[in-house]
C-alpha cells in the first residue's frame, strides 16, 4: 500500500513539474483518506500487493524515463507477477494487449513492428508465466487455482455483482465522477476525423495513460467484479482499481478546468472524502429488534474490519488456537476449520485441518451446487464427507448434527471450548480422557451403545434401527474395531 502511494505521489509530481505549477497530489491523499483502502492495506490478503504490482506496471510504462523497449518488458514483467498473484489479471492482460494493437493500428505501424511490441510486452509471460503454468497444471491438474472453482469464478451473477459495486460507490461517491468526467474529454474526439483525433490524443503518453486506466477500470469492474457476483468481503475486489479511478478523476479535472481552478476543485473533492467516511460507517448499520443500532452484514457482504475486531475478535482466535495447540500435543487429532476460523486453525497447528469451504480441497471446489447462496460460501464439505475423511472435532461453532451424544466440552483454562465430535475414535478419545480427565466432558459412546443394545435395539422398528445403525456406522464403527457391538446391529437387521 505504501509503495502504491509513493508511486502515485511521483506520478503527481511529474505531472505538476511538466505543467510548471504546483498541483495537489490528489491521488495519494484520496487513497490515504479512503477508509476501505486503509482497511485492505493491512488485511493479510493479496489485495494490496496485487494493487501495487498493477501500479508498478502502470508507472513503468507511462511515467518512467526508460527506453521504450525496456518499458514494455518491465511493465509486462510486473503484470506477469500480478497474474501469478491473482488470475483475474488475465482480463487486464488481454485488455492491454488489445490497446497495444489498437494504438499500432491507429498509427498504421508495420505488422512486424506491432508483433515486436506485443512480444516485448508479453516476454515475461512467455518466459516465466507459461513454464510456471505448465508446472502448476501438471501438479494440480486444473487450469485455475482452487479458489477460482470453489468461488464459482466461471459463473455469472450480475445481480449481486452490481449491488456489490453499488455498496462501494454509494459511500465513495467521488468515484462516480469516472462516469461523468471522461465523456467530456472523449466526446470531442468524435468530431471530424476520428482516427486522426485518436492519433493526436494517444501521442500524449499521459492521455494514453488516462484512456488505458479508463478501459481497464470499466472492463475489470464490469467483466470481472460484476460478473462473478462481487465478494463477501466489502470493497476487496474494487480496491485494486481505486488508484486508477482517482487517476481518471485527477486527469479529467486537469484536462477540463483551468490550472488556476484545479487545486480548488481537487481540494473540494478531498474534503468530500471526510463525508464519504461518515457515509461508509452507515453502510453496515442496522436497527435490531430492540431498537438498538448495530453493525451487521449487508446482504451477506461483511465489513471485514468489523468482523475480525468485533464479531470474531482475531485476538481471541489466536489465543484459543495456541491453547488448542498446547493441549493437543501428542494427540493425533483432525479438526475441521469453519468460516472465520482460519486463524484458529493456523495457530492450533493440528497435523490435519480440513477447511470447510473447500479453499484447499479440490473435491469440494469442483462439486456441483443446485442454487446460489452467499458469495464465497456456496460450496462446502458435507457432514458425510467430513466423516469419510475421519475428521474428529469441530470447535466453537454451530454444530452439524442434532445428536446430543456427539456434543462435548473441553476445559483448557481460561477457555471452555464447545466441541462436536464428528467421528469417535477410541484411541483419540482415550488419549483425551487420560490427558484432560474431568476437563473433557463427553458421552462415552461404547457405554451409549451398550445401553442402546440392551434397551432400544429389541423394541426398535426395522426402519429406525437401520437409520440409527447408518448414523452409528459413520460416527463410530467405520473408525474402530468393535465387531461384537456391530454384530448386534447387523444380526438384528437380518431378522
Amino acid at each position: 500500500s505504501t509503495g502504491t502511494l509513493i508511486l502515485f505521489s511521483v506520478i503527481g509530481y511529474k505531472i505538476s513539474k511538466h505543467r510548471s505549477v504546483f498541483i495537489l497530489p490528489f491521488i495519494t491523499i484520496a487513497l490515504a483518506l479512503n477508509y476501505d483502502y486503509n482497511v485492505w492495506a493491512t488485511s493479510g490478503l493479496e489485495t494490496s500487493f496485487y494493487t501495487f504490482l498493477l501500479t508498478c506496471s502502470f508507472y513503468t510504462y507511462f511515467f518512467s524515463s526508460l527506453q521504450e523497449n525496456k518499458k514494455l518488458i518491465l511493465s509486462g514483467l510486473y503484470l506477469c507477477l500480478a497474474l501469478m498473484t491473482r488470475p483475474d489479471a488475465l482480463l487486464i492482460l488481454f485488455g492491454l494487449n488489445g490497446l497495444i494493437v489498437l494504438n499500432q493500428l491507429i498509427n498504421r505501424s508495420a505488422f512486424s513492428f506491432m508483433l515486436k511490441q506485443l512480444l516485448l510486452f508479453n516476454l515475461a509471460i512467455l518466459l516465466i508465466y507459461i513454464p510456471y503454468f505448465i508446472w502448476r497444471y501438471n501438479y494440480y491438474g486444473f487450469i485455475f487455482p482452487n479458489t477460482y472453482y470453489v468461488k464459482l469464478g466461471n459463473e455469472t451473477l450480475f445481480s449481486k455483482g452490481f449491488y456489490y459495486l453499488w455498496l462501494y460507490f454509494k459511500p465513495h461517491f467521488i468515484s462516480f465522477l469516472i462516469v461523468i468526467l471522461p465523456p467530456v474529454i472523449l466526446f470531442p474526439l468524435l468530431k471530424g476525423k476520428l482516427l486522426l483525433n485518436l492519433k493526436k490524443f494517444f501521442a500524449d503518453k499521459w492521455n494514453a495513460a488516462f484512456f488505458t486506466s479508463l478501459v481497464v477500470v470499466y472492463a475489470y469492474l464490469l467483466l470481472f467484479v460484476a460478473k462473478v457476483g462481487g465478494d463477501f468481503m466489502h470493497a476487496r475486489f474494487v480496491i485494486p482499481m481505486a488508484p486508477f479511478i482517482y487517476y481518471i478523476i485527477f486527469y479529467s479535472v486537469l484536462k477540463y478546468f483551468s490550472l488556476k481552478n484545479v487545486n480548488i476543485i481537487l481540494t473540494v473533492l478531498l474534503f468530500c472524502s471526510f463525508i464519504e467516511t461518515k457515509i461508509r460507517f452507515d453502510v453496515f448499520k442496522a436497527i435490531d429488534k430492540n431498537g438498538k443500532e448495530i453493525t451487521t452484514l449487508n446482504r451477506d457482504i461483511a465489513d471485514e474490519r468489523w468482523a475480525y475486531v468485533t464479531y470474531l475478535p482475531i485476538e481471541n482466535e489466536i489465543k484459543l488456537g495456541k491453547a488448542l495447540n498446547h493441549a493437543f500435543q501428542g494427540i493425533d487429532a483432525k479438526m475441521v476449520v469453519r468460516g472465520g476460523q482460519a486463524c484458529l486453525g493456523y495457530f492450533a497447528n493440528f497435523k490435519y485441518a480440513q477447511e470447510y469451504h473447500g479453499l484447499t480441497d479440490t473435491l469440494i471446489a469442483h462439486s456441483k451446487i443446485e442454487t446460489r447462496g452467499r458469495i464465497g460460501h456456496e460450496k462446502h464439505a458435507t457432514y458425510e464427507y467430513l466423516q469419510s475423511k475421519g475428521i474428529h472435532f469441530l470447535f466453537n461453532r454451530s454444530t452439524f448434527s442434532k445428536d446430543e451424544f456427539k456434543y462435548a466440552e473441553l476445559n483448557i483454562p481460561p477457555f471452555r471450548v464447545r466441541t462436536e465430535i464428528i467421528t469417535y475414535d477410541n484411541k483419540i478419545i482415550s488419549q483425551m480422557q487420560e490427558k484432560f480427565g474431568g476437563n473433557f466432558k463427553f458421552t462415552n459412546f461404547q457405554a451409549y451403545l451398550d445401553d442402546y443394545i440392551k434397551n432400544k435395539l429389541p423394541v426398535a422398528s426395522h426402519e429406525q434401527l437401520q437409520k440409527d445403525y447408518d448414523n452409528f456406522n459413520s460416527y463410530y464403527f467405520k473408525h474402530n474395531d468393535d465387531k461384537q457391538r456391530e454384530a448386534a446391529f447387523l444380526n438384528a437387521l437380518k431378522k
